[in-house]
């Protein structure tokens, strides 16, 4: 099983180490490093961007779970 398909089980911080080390090798690594950086950039980048986006609406969905509902008060007579 190579890296690319590791991915998706991968935690985030694990993710971020990876990337992180794959720019690293893009920049100064040897040419099979570099070649094998660049292959996983898109897909690394890909995925950080989606657990984001998965973060993101996961928090938006709780912050709106836990807004009080505001309470109309009726006029008075």
């Amino acid at each position: 099983m190579g890296i690319s398909e590791r991915i998706p089980d991968l935690s985030d911080k694990e993710l971020e180490s990876l990337h992180a080390n794959a720019v690293r090798l893009a920049a100064s690594g040897s040419t099979q490093q570099r070649q094998q950086a660049e292959e996983l950039l898109p897909l690394l980048g890909a995925a950080l961007e989606e657990r984001k986006a998965t973060k993101s609406a996961t928090l938006k969905t709780k912050r709106a779970a836990a807004k009080p509902k505001s309470k109309k008060t009726e006029p008075s007579a």
